[in-house]
């Protein structure tokens, strides 16, 4: 490359022609002795050219490197890159996009693939002519099958060129003493030929052991926004974060002391007209100029995208362990309301009074588990969501707080837009949000004489926002990135769960909007929540609870000999909604434990109504409706649908499509009555007629 191109020049002019074919003949044998290209494997990784990105990312991400060779039919057909799969999978639908994307969809272009047989030289001059991106990636060493062996990083191509180079000035220094003067300035080309790539992708700076900045090329410049004038003149660990410079100034120590590994660590710097931003630093000793190379990589977006990955595999976790137990303790408590019910029409008013207190206490678990359900999935519910001033509803929830705003000696400021702030929404939930920003905004300000507290309502563009801002403790970069996530609280057990801010962050996001931070230690926070505004939301058709009863007795239906299906697996489910059928229409029941079994009744026997669960195994009951929607469409309109959780907001709005009523458990004999008695009613029409 350029330095050995300069380097024989050199020696030309230097000692001769002779003397230069001395110093190619003794390059040449030197290079012979570094033959063995096994010995610069790094690691061996490797991912199936077809394998989905999401698990490259993992595998990437578990191993800690940058390339991986893809292979097929057990032979290398490329290499996988970060940075490529960055770009695919960081944009704002990249991981919806391609997460199940083929690996070779992120692969390099130009991958060097050489068999371990293969010259060093030829391998050092072609990967180290590289320019722009391609010139950081990992070189493949192959067998003679083309099967791997390993990947090497061009830093240790380059390390192999700079011994080489070493080795052939002392080759040269021995032959000629005259030589003896060039060796320095040589080290120090040499230096700067490994610590600044001028095209390199990273940002890399030569510094002394107290971080002072004596070289650097043009991507640091672009990081870290030096302007020209401070070449040289500025020190890399004053822009480093208070909690971390006296740990990276060690580091550096450390490695001015020579002998020490090269090492990486992750920190925090503040760009100015930028901010914090979070750094990969590489920190390694470079003997021949008596500098640290330190290569800086922005891994901020990086880091952001991992920890939105992290919590969203949380909150998952959670959605799906809340929705299982909310699904089985409300078919256990469908029996025990419905029965009793049963047992206080016909009891005395002792029992009455007995069976009154049961369905209370079922109303109270029920209430349990619609707030487990809040916790994990809150879902606004479609007689709550309404057009509502964001100003009104802050107003409400500061209302509501007077006694802990008076309490902690805050003061609180209202910046409310002068017109109305329209969103679609939930006010209770929203005003639930408010609510625990604030009563967390007073927490930090503690009891200082001076805490003040500022909610601002203002629509901006396509977005409602309110902003809850205090001047507090603040919160340390470290957290910032966590405290949305379900259970994760800095406080003491007897003052926190770590439930707040995520019960928040999931109400928000079921409205569509989102919620954010922006803080740092000692200078308070502002938290941010925004909506669409009067943005409607899609919701699944659930049966009023405020309606009147419309009993068969009442509504005047004769429905005897009227056939009604009930599929449920719980027994005690299917018993109760027959108990209520009979007793109120006088229909005959056929009831089953599965869609198949129903499938079966459905194929011998026409139905006035079919009332199915919605989770049930072998085949559920949205499979069961839309084999009707298909097979009898007729029959599909006479379909009720009962659940004790659906498990999926999607699936709500799908159901609400198909406009087939879901009555929730557990529910009242009253509403399974409502719900059954315009189908009945209907069919006993068509029976009459007939």
């Amino acid at each position: 490359m350029k330095q050995n191109a300069g380097l024989a020049a050199s020696v030309s002019l230097r000692s001769g022609d002779s003397r230069a074919e001395i110093a190619r003949e003794g390059l040449a044998a030197l290079a012979a002795e570094h033959t063995s290209l096994r010995s610069l494997v790094h690691h061996t990784g490797w991912v199936p050219s077809d394998a989905p990105l999401e698990g490259v990312l993992k595998t990437l991400t578990d191993s800690g490197v940058d390339f991986l060779a893809l292979v097929s039919g057990g032979a290398v057909s490329g290499v996988c890159s970060r940075l490529q799969l960055g770009t695919l999978l960081g944009s704002r639908f990249g991981f919806a996009l391609y997460s199940r994307s083929a690996a070779h969809t992120a692969q390099v272009e130009h991958p060097l693939v050489f068999a371990e047989t293969t010259p060093v030289r030829e391998v050092l001059d072609r990967a180290l002519a590289r320019r722009g991106d391609e010139f950081h990636e990992d070189v493949v060493l192959v067998d003679a099958g083309h099967a791997l062996l390993g990947l090497i990083p061009v830093d240790a191509l380059a390390r192999l060129q700079s011994r080489l180079v070493a080795d052939q000035v002392a080759e040269l220094r021995r032959q000629h003493l005259g030589l003896f003067t060039a060796q320095h300035a040589l080290r120090q080309s040499h230096g700067l030929y490994l610590g600044l790539f001028e095209n390199h992708a990273l940002g890399v700076a030569l510094l002394d052991g107290h971080g002072r900045v004596h070289e650097h090329n043009r991507r640091l410049a672009e990081l870290l926004k030096i302007e020209p004038e401070e070449r040289g003149q500025f020190s890399l660990a004053d822009g480093i974060a208070d909690s971390e410079r006296a740990n990276f100034l060690a580091l550096l120590h450390v490695q001015a002391g020579g002998g020490c590994a090269p090492v990486t660590r992750e920190v925090t710097l503040a760009i100015a007209g930028v901010g914090a931003r979070r750094f990969r630093c590489s920190l390694g000793w470079i003997r021949e100029t008596g500098q640290i190379c330190a290569c800086l990589d922005d891994i901020t977006e990086q880091r952001e995208i991992e920890r939105h990955l992290l919590r969203q595999e949380k909150q998952t976790l959670l959605d799906t362990l809340v929705g299982g137990i909310a699904h089985e303790l409300n078919n256990k408590l469908t029996p025990v309301q419905g029965f009793s019910e049963l047992i206080a029409l016909g009891a005395d008013p002792q029992m009455r009074q007995f069976a009154d207190l049961i369905t209370r206490s079922v109303d109270e678990a029920a209430g349990i588990i619609r707030q487990l359900l809040q916790l994990s999935k809150p879902t606004p519910g479609a007689e709550a969501v309404q057009t509502i001033d964001l100003r009104t509803v802050a107003e409400e929830a500061l209302s509501m707080l007077r006694f802990e705003v008076r309490e902690a000696r805050c003061t609180v400021r209202r910046v409310f837009a002068a017109e109305p702030v329209w969103v679609r929404a939930d006010p209770a939930q929203i005003k639930q949000v408010l609510i625990n920003l604030a009563l967390n905004a007073l927490q930090a300000t503690g009891r200082s004489a001076r805490a003040s507290l500022e909610v601002r309502v203002a629509t901006e563009g396509r977005f409602s926002r309110v902003t809850v801002s205090d001047n507090g403790v603040g919160i340390p970069p470290e957290n910032l990135g966590r405290i949305f996530d379900p259970f994760f609280t800095t406080k003491g057990p007897d003052r926190g769960t770590g439930l707040g801010l995520s019960v928040c962050f999931s109400i928000v996001r079921q409205h569509g909007g989102e919620i954010s931070v922006e803080s740092a230690p000692g200078a308070g926070a502002s938290f941010t929540v925004s909506l669409p505004a009067d943005a409607p939301t899609l919701q699944a058709l659930f049966l009023s609870e405020t309606t009147e009863p419309a009993t068969g007795a009442r509504a005047g239906i004769a429905a005897a000999g009227l056939r009604v299906l009930v599929v449920d697996d719980e027994l005690v489910v299917r018993r109760l909604i027959q108990e209520v059928l009979v007793a109120q229409f006088g229909c005959e029941i056929d009831a089953v434990q599965s869609g198949v079994e129903a499938l079966e009744c459905l194929a011998r026997t026409p139905y006035a109504l079919v009332i199915s669960d919605i989770r049930m195994p072998d085949m559920n009951g949205t499979e069961l409706f839309l084999w009707l929607r298909e097979a009898q469409p007729a029959m599909a309109r006479r379909f009720i649908f009962v659940t004790g959780h659906t498990g999926d907001q999607a699936l709500e709005a799908e159901i609400a499509q198909w406009g087939a009523p879901v009555l929730a458990k557990p529910f009242t004999l009253t509403k399974l009555a409502e719900a059954c008695a315009p189908y009945l009613r209907t069919a006993a029409g068509w029976e009459a007629s007939a």
